[in-house]
This record gives structure tokens, C-alpha cells and sequence, in this order.
């Protein structure tokens, strides 16, 4: 466990003073989501998300709107049983107002299924080639004008109602890869507003993007963004491949870079460009292991627990590359009879993204790699592969404790959050085997066995290496992982953004 000095750092919050009067976020999915229940009354439940995690600590110490899509039949008949009017949050933790927004199905789908999750996430984590449901250059073009640009607009105008509910000051926060137009929509009304938007994606090299998407669709996400005054990323190389990607697309239209200050000046608006790797709440995740919920999860996983335990926690998508984890597994079952019966994988598998045929397809594929290996190894008192395809935070949550060796070894991710969480409660001196793709990698290298997430050979390796490692190296390692996470956690992450917010607040 850590030290008493990071206990208290953990107990005692640092509280930095919030220049404005109000904060005004915004995001695809809101912080409560409302449910039709059979009885057809209407039900709501905090939001799944790690944006919703993230900002909960912001909504707490100032006086907050969340302006959200209603993306449920319950947000919408909540919407409309408040005369369409911002909502007070129902959820005791999230004292919010929430302003739904609300646009026809199909322009949702549109935007949000279409360019959203097919075109911009894939583009984003280099996976664009792989998409089966590529769509059309007229198909893009038409989800773009008449889904993707509706639904910012949509967004925008919320926004600048907010701001103009009352005089006093407000910072808007924008998040993610599903508003990249909203801030400059909303400059042209409010030039003086202070606006930040944070992407929780990775942020690809400009070659990417041009082989990827329509040249005009490209420059209109570009442009978009420079009406913040900061963009936010996950790793400094994201920032630097925005930085290289607006001076080449706008080098013949007046653009300034200042790359020491990572600073653009374009059409009399600066804009700095930063990288907040996002975190974790480390005392939350604690404070969640040692709950009577989790103590009950601990008697479900206990029976399953070998003298080797393998784990990952993962949504079931191309970009986390389960099958080749499982594949390398494979191997290292073949290549180490020895571990036979010593050695069990435990698999916490989210379901997502259900309505894209990509997603359903790898999902197949996930069960059917589990399948094969179990069929290869299985006896009749052991399973290789326990996996639990489920949301349930608190058993993954709880079996984190657990694990000799945590698999974290996605082609792409913006951070990926289990690479921390893993560290922060796992008792049992278990080391990470890390991607050196995730954004992740950036802060725990050196704190993690790397590996490559195209090969499992080598995966393989470092899964043995990881279980067999002397006890101390194990424990040192450990403790590297901990001491970042907990350094850099997920205050540190709201407390850099609102200190530079801060500074802009300054100059207005």
C-alpha cells in the first residue's frame, strides 16, 4: 500500500479558486439519464462515462449547467414533462442543472452513429481502413451537413442561452470529439466567452486525417476548435499533432504558431493547446474496494483464483484488441505446459456499441477466441479463460485487487483508465503489461512492461516475464505506478485546466 504522505495528499483536496460565477459544460451524454420503467413512470440513474466521473468534482464547487443530448425516450419525456426547460439533477452527488437537447432521431443517428462513432472514432485511433460499414462520400457528406453540423448548432444555441441567462461570469467546457464545431458557433455570438474543450480521443497525425476524410470536412473540425481558447488533449503528442496539422492546413490564411507556448493566433483568436493526461479519483477507487458490495463480489471471485491470475477490463471493441490478447495467451499456453492449471485469465468484457455491425462482428469474435482456447486447454477442474460479459464495475473493480498480471494492450486509446486503476487498488504486487499506444504509456512506461499491441509473440513474452518476475521487481513496479497515479490524479487533471482557464480568465 502507499505511503501515510500519499494518504493525506489523497484526503486533504487542494482547492484552487474558480475565477468565473458559473460554469456551463457540455457534452454528448449528460450526467443523469432518465429511463421509461414498465409502469411507464419515469426512472434516472447517474451517467455511465468517464466524463461524467471527471467533472463530478467541478459541478460540486461551483454553480454548474450540463447542456446534454437527450439520447433516451426518458431524457425526452423529461425534457418535455419540464416545459423543455433546464432540469434540477434528481442524483444527490450531482447538484446540476441539465439542459437536454433535444433534435429529431434520425438527426441524432446521424450524427452520433454515423460520423460520430463510425467516422471520427475510427479516424481518430488509426482504424478507419478497418470499418466494415464505410460509409459513402455522399453518405458522409449527408450525415456531416445534415446530422454532425444540426446537432452542434443545436448545441451552440443552448449554450449561448446559457450564457445569456444571467450577467454573470461564465467559462464554458466543451468535451470530445462530438462538438468539434460548437465553440466556434458560439464564438460569433459571445466573443469575449471563456471556452476550453478537452478530447478524450487520440488526436492523429495530419496525413491520417487527409487520407481519411473530405478536405472540407477536415478543415471545418480544425477551424472549429480554434474557437476555444484551450484545447486539451490526453498526451503531448497529441497537442503536437494538432499543432502540426493547423499550421499545415492554414499556413496560407494568416495563421500564427508560437510553438514554444504551443499558442495559435488565427482570425484575432489565441488559442492555447495543451495536454491534460486525464486520472483517476484514487481515494473513490479505494473507498469502492472496501465497500460491502465489493466484499461481496470478493466471495464470487475468490473460487476462480489460480496462483497465476491474468486480468484486463475492457469494452468490447477493435480498438482494445482482445483477440490478440487472447491469442497471445494462447501462446503462452503452448510455449508453458508447466502453467497449465497454475494459471487463470479473468476477462471483464463490456458490451458496446451494439448497433454498429463492426462492433457485433467483434464481439463474436472476442467469444469465439474465449471459446477456443478454453476447448484447447480446458480439464475438467480448470477453465483457462473465466470471462464475465457484463457491466459491472464494482466486480471488475474488486477483481483488480486480485491480479499477478494486468493486460492493457489496446492498438489505440486516448489514456485507457484500467491501466491506473489496476495500480491503485491491486494488492498483490501485480504488474502491468502495457501498450505503447495507450496514452497511458506516456506516464507509466517506465512503471510497466511494454509491449507492442500488433504482436502477440512478443505479447506473450511479457506475459510471462510479468508472472514470473522476482518478488521485489515486482513490488518496485508497483510502487512507480502508484506513486504517478496518485501524484497525477484525477484533481490534479480538473485543477490544470481551471488553472489555465484561470490565467484566460485574466486577459478578459
Amino acid at each position: 500500500m502507499p505511503s501515510n504522505t500519499h494518504q493525506r495528499s489523497q484526503t486533504k483536496e487542494r482547492r484552487l479558486p474558480i475565477q468565473a460565477d458559473r460554469f456551463i459544460l457540455a457534452s454528448n451524454r449528460g450526467p443523469v439519464e432518465y429511463m421509461v420503467a414498465r409502469d411507464q413512470t419515469l426512472k434516472c440513474r447517474r451517467g455511465s462515462g468517464g466524463v461524467v466521473t471527471a467533472l463530478s468534482g467541478i459541478v460540486k464547487r461551483i454553480n454548474s449547467t450540463w447542456v446534454a443530448l437527450a439520447m433516451t425516450d426518458g431524457d425526452r419525456r423529461a425534457f418535455e414533462q419540464a416545459h423543455e426547460s433546464p432540469l434540477a439533477s434528481p442524483i444527490r452527488d450531482m447538484p446540476v442543472r441539465l439542459r437536454y437537447v433535444q433534435v429529431p432521431k434520425r438527426v441524432y443517428h446521424k450524427h452520433y452513429d454515423m460520423v460520430s462513432n463510425r467516422v471520427l472514432w475510427f479516424t481518430q485511433h488509426y482504424l478507419l481502413e478497418q470499418s466494415e460499414d464505410a460509409l459513402s462520400a455522399e453518405k458522409l457528406q449527408d450525415a456531416w451537413n445534415t446530422g454532425y453540423v444540426e446537432v452542434n448548432e443545436a448545441i451552440a444555441a443552448a449554450i449561448c442561452q446559457e450564457i445569456e441567462r444571467e450577467p454573470s461570469k461564465a467559462v464554458v467546457m466543451l468535451q470530445d470529439y462530438h462538438l468539434y464545431l460548437v465553440s466556434a458557433r458560439v464564438r460569433e455570438r459571445h466573443p469575449s466567452i471563456v471556452m476550453q474543450q478537452f478530447i478524450h480521443i487520440p488526436w492523429p497525425e495530419l496525413r491520417y486525417w487527409t487520407s481519411s476524410l473530405p478536405t472540407a470536412i477536415m478543415r471545418a473540425i480544425f477551424q472549429g476548435l480554434l474557437g476555444n481558447d484551450i484545447v486539451g488533449f490526453q498526451t503531448h503528442n497529441d497537442a503536437t499533432n494538432f499543432l502540426q496539422g493547423v499550421q499545415a492546413l492554414l499556413a496560407g490564411e494568416g495563421v500564427q504558431i508560437d510553438e514554444e507556448r504551443r499558442e495559435i493566433i488565427w482570425k484575432h483568436q489565441r488559442t492555447r493547446v495543451r495536454d491534460y493526461p486525464i486520472s483517476i479519483s484514487v481515494t473513490d477507487e479505494r473507498n469502492l474496494v472496501h465497500s460491502r458490495a465489493s466484499q461481496r463480489a470478493l466471495n464470487h471471485i475468490k473460487p476462480l483464483l489460480r496462483e497465476h491470475n491474468i486480468m484486463r477490463v475492457d469494452r468490447i471493441e477493435p480498438t482494445k484488441n482482445i483477440v490478440q490478447g487472447f491469442q497471445a495467451y494462447d501462446t503462452l499456453l503452448e510455449q508453458h505446459p508447466e502453467l497449465h492449471k497454475k494459471v487463470t485469465f479473468l476477462a471483464f468484457l463490456i458490451p458496446s456499441r451494439q448497433s454498429l455491425s463492426l462492433y457485433r462482428t467483434y464481439q463474436d469474435q472476442t467469444l469465439q477466441i474465449i471459446e477456443a482456447v478454453n476447448e484447447k486447454y480446458r480439464t475438467q477442474d480448470w477453465t483457462p479463460i473465466q470471462a464475465f460479459v457484463q457491466n459491472d464495475r464494482v466486480l471488475a473493480l474488486t477483481a483488480l485487487q486480485c491480479y499477478d498480471t494486468l493486460l492493457v494492450n489496446p492498438v489505440m486509446d486516448g489514456m485507457n483508465l484500467v491501466a491506473k486503476e489496476g495500480p491503485a487498488v491491486n494488492k498483490n504486487n501485480g504488474v502491468l503489461v502495457l501498450s505503447r499506444s495507450s496514452g497511458a504509456f506516456q506516464q507509466l512506461a517506465v512503471a510497466s512492461i511494454p509491449i507492442s499491441p500488433a504482436d502477440h509473440l512478443e505479447t506473450a513474452e511479457a506475459l510471462y516475464k510479468a508472472l514470473t518476475l522476482p518478488h521485489e521487481e515486482r513490488k518496485r513496479l508497483l510502487q512507480l505506478a502508484r506513486e504517478e497515479i496518485e501524484h497525477n490524479n484525477l484533481h490534479t487533471w480538473i485543477e490544470q485546466q481551471i488553472s489555465e482557464m484561470n490565467e484566460v480568465l485574466k486577459t478578459r
